[in-house]
């Protein structure tokens, strides 16, 4: 197993991950796959994959990732077409993709950075996902990123432990979802 920046030719198996982790209709739904695949996966690897780390197996093969947008204000003016195809297939996924990108602008001057993770369930429980956090944060603090938050679903309680161990706190529960963050330390930009 080893951890790799991301790169294309990981894309299909990267949104399969993203599918396979996410609710059961994002396997059936065309519709509720598209939402997902819009928020959670296509805007990083299209508009930030120096941000997206993949973790593969001895075959090569994807088993998690991280993908991640360096700065929140960035985002949200490439993220409009992205946000046009949630409101157009799910009605639930927008208002929720409404809530997260709220609370996403309210901490965004602390924590500029988000990201979101996911690891196949055969390779969870192996130290993978903190790997992949510390190829991510390694790779904001050299561009001097002061803070990162992501949102976990609130009976997530595995994921939130995670999270706590690794630093991070909670800044504000709503919508069924927790918002999380850390402070990183500033590198100087080279």
């Amino acid at each position: 197993m080893k951890i790799v920046p991301y790169s294309d030719e990981y894309r299909e198996q990267v949104r399969r991950i993203c599918l396979e982790t996410g609710p059961a209709a994002a396997l059936t739904d065309p519709s509720t796959g598209s939402c997902i695949l819009s928020n959670y996966c296509d805007y990083y690897i299209e508009n930030e994959a120096e941000h997206c780390f993949v973790l593969l197996d001895g075959d090569g093969l994807a088993r998690g990732y991280i993908l991640c947008a360096g700065d929140y204000r960035a985002y949200r003016k490439r993220f409009k077409p992205y946000a046009k195809t949630i409101r157009e297939n799910g009605r639930g996924e927008y208002i929720e993709m409404l809530a997260e990108h709220t609370a996403m602008r309210v901490f965004s001057r602390r924590y500029p950075a988000h990201f979101h993770i996911d690891i196949s369930d055969e390779f969870t429980g192996m130290g993978w996902g903190a790997k992949l956090m510390d190829a991510l944060l390694s790779k904001l603090g050299e561009e001097g990123v002061n803070g990162v938050m992501l949102t976990a679903g609130s009976g997530n309680k595995g994921a939130i432990r995670f999270y706590r161990r690794l630093g991070f706190r909670t800044l504000i529960s709503l919508f069924g979802g927790t918002v999380m963050a850390k402070k990183l330390d500033k590198a100087v930009k080279e």
